[in-house]
């Protein structure tokens, strides 16, 4: 049986994730196009029948994995470096990776369609009873860009982490930078983004985010 999401499970890793110093080898090359077929052939099931068989097929792929909703046409990279709690719950169309990073969603995650979840070279970590609006994008490494004479798609990434604490609700288009954490119980207004730590129980909106309320 799948045990409960615990704030020592964030811990087990560095707070900042080095991005990956070697090229990938044959081996592990392969080991991702054949993850890539195996999620395709389940991914486009529809009805609840679907979603059994995805949790049947898929939930031996991940670190670890509770009874997770699979929506349907997911895309999903690098799953051995993820670890899904109970009830998590991911919608149709999220692009969810974490190559050369890890990614944990604690129990009664609920991630809307569409939202892109990438700890590629970083950390991800959200907190039980965390809701995720549609279209939301969170992302736990940057583009570096110092140098002028080498283009910036070739200059790697910097790697950073992001949490997000227990019983937080971001709202729909938002975008969560790297080195940001989200406190217990706050609200992400929609469209926001979110680029300095946001205090618990907070309310906040806007480009960036600024606070704006208090739970009461």
């Amino acid at each position: 049986m799948e045990r409960p999401f615990r704030p020592s499970d964030a811990a087990s890793g560095s707070a900042s994730c080095a991005a990956a110093s070697s090229a990938p080898s044959a081996w592990s090359r392969l080991g991702a196009v054949l993850e890539e077929v195996w999620i395709a052939l389940f991914a486009w099931l529809p009805t609840p029948l679907g979603m059994a068989l995805r949790l049947l097929a898929w939930r031996w792929l991940f670190a670890s994995c509770g009874t997770v909703r699979f929506g349907t046409g997911l895309t999903l990279a690098a799953c051995r470096n993820m670890r899904l709690g109970r009830g998590v719950r991911l919608g149709r169309g999220c692009f969810v990776t974490a190559g050369g990073g890890s990614l944990i969603l604690g129990e009664n995650v609920a991630v809307s369609p569409c939202a892109h979840l990438g700890a590629d070279g970083g950390r991800i970590e959200i907190g039980a009873h965390t809701a995720i609006g549609p279209g939301t994008v969170i992302r736990a490494a940057n583009h570096r860009f110092e140098r002028q004479d080498l283009p910036i798609m070739r200059q790697g990434h910097q790697p950073g982490l992001v949490c997000i604490e227990d019983d937080v609700w971001i709202g729909a288009n938002c975008v969560i930078t790297p080195d940001v954490r989200i406190g217990r119980g706050a609200v992400v207004g929609a469209g926001a983004v979110v680029t300095r730590n946001v205090a618990p129980f907070s309310i906040v909106a806007g480009v960036p985010a600024r606070e704006i309320g208090r739970r009461a």
